[in-house]
């Protein structure tokens, strides 16, 4: 009787462990300290499905997130610090290394001032190198050259983007980097453009237009961000603002939304680290806008599993 109980017991401890999930422990990072409390879960869409979850860095000296891509066993963030104050939509840009699993930040280095203003997106394309999408000009940069110096400057290059290509966000198919346009009311504009990596040998430091792109495909109004997923069959994109959020997946060949899901309002850009997870963060709870209905200033793995 005495170890029936307590098979019993141990049964319904185990799996109420089980059962918790993983965003159900405190967020890594550090919390800024300007912000009394998050949002609960219970007012954000699919929250059971962002886990994982790491406050993002810098937030506490004013830097807005914008681009998110994955590097081995790091995040890497782009932000914007709004200036001359924080009603301003474009100012200086760093880049920010998170530690996946420990949520700590490792390292960080600016981009040239002058030259990137809002950081839209990024996508590391491998072999120690990181595309960065500001709105008019991409960059090409030598990750250990620059986290070492704390700066790219002289360990970069460059193309200025002009006609139909804007550099809203970016991704990177495993060959070739893509980057897109954001529009809320054009949508014949909302596309992603296909882009070989050799333009900027080919262009470094020189302006180019659409013919450059090996190929294009529609994406959803608003969008914010894109990752492809391992099997090369599909790609993940986000749309937001202050009011909303959404996650779609695309066909790869045509851009038809194949499924949608109501996200965090704020959803920024996308990536897909080496095993195939989904992440995502949002910009919401930044202090530029604190006046938004929702807080929640963490970047987080998409359990696209759970997403209903």
């Amino acid at each position: 009787m005495r170890r029936s109980t307590l098979t019993l017991f141990l049964t319904l401890a185990i799996a109420g462990c089980a059962a918790t999930p993983p965003h159900a422990s405190a967020p890594m990072g550090t919390a800024p300290a300007y912000l009394a409390a998050v949002t609960a879960d219970a007012d954000i869409p699919n929250a059971q499905a962002l886990v994982n979850r790491i406050y993002t860095p810098a937030i506490h000296d004013g830097y807005v997130p914008q681009g998110l891509t994955t590097a081995g066993n790091d995040l890497l963030i782009s932000s914007y610090l709004p200036t001359p104050d924080l009603k301003a939509n474009t100012g200086p840009c760093r880049v920010f290394r998170i530690a996946m699993k420990s949520g700590a930040t490792t390292g960080s280095f600016a981009v040239p001032p002058g030259t990137c203003t809002h950081s839209g997106g990024l996508a590391y394309v491998g072999n120690g190198r990181l595309l960065l999408a500001d709105t008019r000009e991409l960059f090409l940069i030598d990750l250990d050259r620059a986290f070492t110096a704390g700066s790219s400057a002289g360990a970069m290059k460059t193309v200025k983007i002009t006609g139909l290509l804007r550099g809203s966000f970016a991704s990177f198919d495993g060959t070739d980097a893509w980057i897109g346009t954001w529009t809320k009311d054009q949508p014949e504009k909302a596309r992603m453009f296909r882009l070989p990596l050799s333009v900027f040998d080919r262009f470094d430091g020189q302006t180019v237009h659409e013919d450059v792109a090996i190929e294009s495909i529609p994406v959803p109004l608003s969008a914010q961000g894109a990752a492809f997923d391992h099997d090369g069959q599909h790609v993940w994109t986000s749309s937001s603002n202050s009011k909303f959020g959404t996650l779609y997946r695309l066909d790869r060949r045509t851009g038809a939304v194949q499924a949608e899901y109501a996200m965090v309002p704020g959803l920024e850009d996308l990536a897909v680290d080496a095993n195939g997870e989904l992440w995502g963060l949002s910009e919401s709870g930044t202090q530029k806008y604190q006046h938004w209905a929702t807080r929640f200033p963490f970047v987080f793995r998409i359990d696209t599993g759970a997403l209903q």
